[in-house]
């Protein structure tokens, strides 16, 4: 696989590698997920039907409620929540729940933010490795 490295700024920090699940479409944890499964309820995102489950979900911003960041601590505890995040711009009320699931379920789910630029470089990527000390992230394609 061929890797680019991309410098990044990390809202939460942490270490894991996975899939990417790209989105243009903004995000609603709250109503647009199944928190069981990590599948994509929401039938106007362009995911619908797919888990985000494990994988490294790319979107570009979050959308709806502050009951956000409780729906993601929940995936956290059942084990079905993306394994990192990927956001031009996060929403703190969406940092709350991978906060709060770090301390409750030790359990950290790295996000980080990109320029729009290299945002879009993510569409075609099929991995993304994050750093727990580092300000960048490494995109396999």
């Amino acid at each position: 696989m061929e890797k680019v490295r991309i410098q990044c700024k990390y809202a939460l920090s942490g270490a894991t590698r996975a899939e990417v699940l790209y989105s243009n479409d903004p995000f609603s944890f709250w109503g647009g997920v199944e928190r069981e499964t990590g599948i994509v309820t929401d039938k106007r995102h362009g995911n619908f039907g797919v888990s985000m489950s494990g994988k490294i979900f790319v979107f570009p911003f979050g959308k709806g409620s502050s009951g956000a960041g409780t729906t993601l601590m929940e995936m956290v505890r059942q084990g079905t929540a993306p394994a990192a995040m990927v956001n031009i711009t996060t929403d703190p009320v969406l940092l709350t729940g991978p906060l709060i699931a770090a301390h409750f379920y030790d359990k950290m789910i790295p996000v980080v933010d990109l320029s729009e630029e290299d945002y879009k470089k993510l569409e075609t990527a099929k991995e993304v490795e994050f750093f727990a000390d580092a300000d960048y992230i490494d995109v396999y394609y």
